[in-house]
């Protein structure tokens, strides 16, 4: 019980602040902002093969979204909240949360 009230206090704080994040912001702004990601995915590319073309952190993950991004890293889930930053270390794109598919 004590979890689940953890994890939707921590859905409301990325749901309010999600909407001052903007392209351009860089990595410890958005931290600032929304705190620490749930999840981070390093660019990385193998024998000339984009695997994950961009830093991205996630926010709001669970077992589900942690498991499709093991498998998966190339995409964000889409139940979780996502940002890209592009080579300069600023974001690039922004992803929120799709919970109605």
């Amino acid at each position: 019980m004590v979890s689940l009230c953890f994890a939707q206090g921590c859905e409301s704080k990325y749901q309010d602040n999600w909407g001052k994040v903007h392209t351009g912001m860089t990595k410890q702004e958005v931290e600032a902002l929304l705190g620490p990601p749930s999840s981070k995915y390093d660019a990385k590319e193998v024998d000339g093969e984009v695997i994950v073309a961009e830093d991205r952190w996630q926010y709001g993950d669970n077992l589900s979204t942690l498991a499709t991004g093991a498998l998966f890293p190339s995409e964000a889930h889409p139940h979780a909240w996502a940002i890209s930053f592009g080579p300069s270390g600023r974001v690039s794109q922004i992803q929120a949360a799709d919970f109605d598919n």
